[in-house]
């Protein structure tokens, strides 16, 4: 029964089916009867590129990579000639064979190929970087870049390398080393076509300096890698170990061949911490680039275009002049002289020297004659060697010249490229005017102290004021920006730890501008000889460092004196300063103790008081500070000023109340009341009459009528909470008292000296 109802139903549903779609209209397709037909395709235009703008946006030519050859070159290395690259590194496989099919008989093209005038031997990784240079799209566009270079300085290259007898293949360590770029220049220094370090370009007879960089110098670069190549073969006798050791440098290779016990390279690369594994590679990656360039058709090089040679007519320039000069006499561009001249490092000629020019071909004979028609152009400036210790606004000021415009006319970047010895640049001035802005620069280094004024000595803190060494003599020398310690020093023709020592400097910090070191150097040394150039000592002030001599001529010259405070009850840093406008920071740092420390009753403190609030900033931010009662009779108009005697200024500015007691510490002999003045009188070595008091001179003051004078405590003893007077020594007399008004609610307090 269950299975004729099912049968039932699906026959319903056919039927209801069957007249739904009875019910939909029919479509009739055009065409064939039945057939229905296809939507036409869309086509859509292409995008139309502009090449040159997204290869500026890619950073390089369409269908070309954006890496730099070194990077794709490093990662094929890296891939091939790692531990773990293939069978020839530790496998059984020979390494070496007199063939190289013998290596890889699956390459039948390696038996046919020209060889170059270098020594092959055929070792796996020559064969490798074959395939590389063949096979590999890397290393394609990396050997393509490379020959279309190559004709731009090949007959440079090989005409040396003729006239020096040396193997002319070695051109293709050029190509290796430099990409035939003379302005390469590697990730420790090496620069040029031949990748002359700066010490060893020296050696070879390379000028670098500010002004030039022979090692970029295709010509000169190219004669100095003569002079390189056959003194290593004239060491090694081998070219493979000679090639290497221009890599590694000879001493690696030496050191090699003595651990190992042997002079054969393709030994050497074998062995584990023998040569770098750089040098290894290094040699193999040159021999198989000179089989490449003899067999250019093999590698499907044949099309490339190996570039033009570069050709110009030599001439000589005077002293300094600036290229864009230059370009008018050529009739060139700028650019033009900088591709001719790629070891001139600034937009100008070397100063101080005559220079050999490059131009464009053809150019040089009417150079001349241009050159001189334009003498109004580049007639206008002289050359000045900067001597040590000369800052460079100084030089700027004796020109007549801002140091802006110095900077520009030079090439500089900043200041502290200029150091003794360097040839600047400068305008032609008269020789009156110079001399008068000479002067000029001399007032304002002299007056370029802390708080300094003109006029005043510059105060000159050293280790020991008397110190003397046997058989020489002392200078004074002013460290200006980028000066080292041990330059300088052996400008003074000492040495760095001896300088130190002398200033108590820490060998190995830097110096700072400003800074002030003492030399002591041989009767026969000459500032001129050496270009240094030294302070004049009668207008310095030479103190000891953090002598009481040291603080009372600082801290006078920013309007302050220097108050010995002894504490009359128990209080904090915090309250004592604020009396005399000073944070309780203030007091640390004078102090040496930390910000809240409390003081006993008795203690003796250290606080600066402000008598010349126009001296200095510092002082009106601290007169500024003090309470408005302590401020009486001190930091207006002019003010007190403090001698270097250390005399104590008037008024009522100690405190703010209470009945602390003060008690101003000052020489011997002092002058008996602060006396108003210009600052602190210059000191000379040795001393002097400057703690004398003259004649007519005010006398120590005197207690007010109706006040209580202070007391003489006798001997041994003192007056509750107030400390003992110092006694004088004997035989000397005793000084008067230097008067300093306490608080209101209390009388004078009178210290003895």
């Amino acid at each position: 029964m269950s299975v004729r109802l099912c049968l039932s139903a699906l026959a319903s549903l056919l039927l209801s089916t069957a007249a739904a779609r009875a019910d939909e209209p029919t479509v009739h397709a055009a065409g064939v009867e039945g057939q229905v037909a296809a939507a036409p395709p869309t086509v859509r235009a292409p995008l139309t590129a502009q090449p040159d703008e997204r290869a500026a946006v890619r950073g390089c030519p369409m269908g070309q990579t954006c890496r730099p050859w070194q990077d794709e070159l490093r990662e094929f290395e890296l891939e091939a000639f790692s531990q773990a690259a293939g069978p020839w590194v530790e496998g059984a496989e020979p390494r070496r064979a007199t063939s190289p099919t013998a290596l890889r008989p699956d390459l039948p093209w390696l038996a046919n190929l020209t060889m170059p005038d270098l020594p092959v031997t055929w070792d796996r990784r020559v064969i490798d970087y074959l395939v590389f240079y063949k096979d590999d799209p890397r290393g394609r566009r990396i050997m393509r870049g490379w020959l279309e270079r190559q004709g731009r300085y090949r007959d440079v290259i090989v005409a040396a390398l003729r006239k020096a007898k040396l193997p002319e293949d070695l051109l293709y360590l050029a190509m290796i080393e430099s990409s035939y770029d003379s302005t390469e220049r590697s990730r420790v220094g090496a620069s040029g076509l031949w990748q002359f370090m700066p010490g060893s370009g020296r050696i070879y007879g390379l000028t670098i300096d500010r002004w030039v960089d022979e090692r970029n110098d295709p010509v000169r670069a190219t004669e100095a890698a003569m002079g390189a190549w056959a003194d290593l073969y004239q060491r090694f006798g081998n070219w493979d170990l000679a090639m290497a050791a221009y890599n590694a440098g000879y001493g690696a290779v030496l050191k090699a061949i003595a651990r190992f016990n042997s002079n054969d390279f393709w030994a050497l690369v074998d062995y584990e911490n023998a040569l770098p594994w750089e040098s290894g590679i290094y040699v193999p990656k040159a021999l198989a680039a000179a089989i490449v360039g003899h067999n250019l058709a093999t590698f499907g090089f044949a099309d490339v275009d190996l570039g033009a040679p570069e050709r110009w007519d030599d001439v000589t320039v005077p002293s300094s002049i600036a290229l864009s000069t230059l370009a008018k006499a050529a009739g060139c561009g700028v650019d033009d002289l900088k591709r001719l001249n790629p070891h001139l490092r600034k937009n100008r000629t070397p100063a101080g020297r005559a220079f050999v020019l490059r131009v464009p071909a053809g150019g040089g004979p009417a150079f001349a004659a241009k050159l001189g028609q334009l003498k109004g152009d580049w007639d206008t400036v002289d050359t000045y060697v900067a001597r040590y210790g000369e800052r460079f606004e100084d030089i700027a000021t004796q020109f007549g010249i801002s140091r802006q415009k110095l900077r520009a006319l030079n090439d500089l970047d900043h200041d502290t490229e200029v150091t003794g010895g360097t040839v600047l640049v400068v305008p032609r001035v008269a020789a009156d005017v110079r001399k008068k802005n000479l002067a000029a620069a001399a007032d304002e280094l002299y007056g370029s102290g802390v708080d300094h004024r003109p006029g005043e000595a510059l105060i000159v803190a050293v280790p020991d004021k008397d110190a003397e060494v046997a058989g020489a003599r002392r200078v004074f020398y002013r460290v200006v920006a980028g000066d080292e310690l041990g330059v300088v020093a052996r400008a003074m023709g000492a040495s760095a730890r001896e300088l130190a020592t002398w200033n108590g400097l820490t060998v190995d910090a830097s110096l700072q501008p400003r800074m002030v070191l003492q030399a002591f150097v041989a009767p026969t040394w000459s500032e001129d000889q050496a270009r240094v150039a030294l302070l004049d000592e009668t207008r310095l002030v030479i103190v000891t460092r953090g002598s009481k001599e040291h603080l009372e001529l600082s801290e006078g010259r920013s309007g302050r004196q220097r108050v010995e405070y002894v504490a009359p009850k128990r209080e904090s840093y915090e309250q004592i300063g604020k009396r005399f406008g000073l944070s309780k920071r203030d007091m640390a740092r004078i102090n040496r103790k930390p910000p809240d420390t409390m003081v006993d009753k008795g203690e003796l403190v250290v606080v600066y008081k402000v008598v010349d609030r126009t001296r200095s900033e510092r002082a009106q931010k601290q007169w500024k500070q003090a309470p408005k009662g302590p401020r009486k009779g001190s930091g207006k108009g002019p003010g007190k000023k403090v001698t270097d005697a250390g005399d104590a200024a008037g008024g009522g500015d100690a405190a703010d109340g209470g009945d602390a007691a003060v008690a101003v510490e000052a020489p011997e002999a002092a002058p008996t009341q602060a006396r108003v003045g210009d600052g602190p009188p210059t000191r000379k070595r040795g001393g002097g009459d400057d703690g004398k008091a003259e004649a007519g001179k005010a006398e120590a003051a005197k207690p007010e009528a109706g006040k209580a004078e202070a007391a003489k405590p006798e001997a041994g003893k003192s007056e509750a909470g107030k400390p003992e007077a110092a006694k004088p020594e004997a035989g000397k007399p005793e000084a008067p008292a230097v008067v300093v008004e306490a608080p209101d609610d209390s009388g004078p307090v009178t210290t003895p000296q």
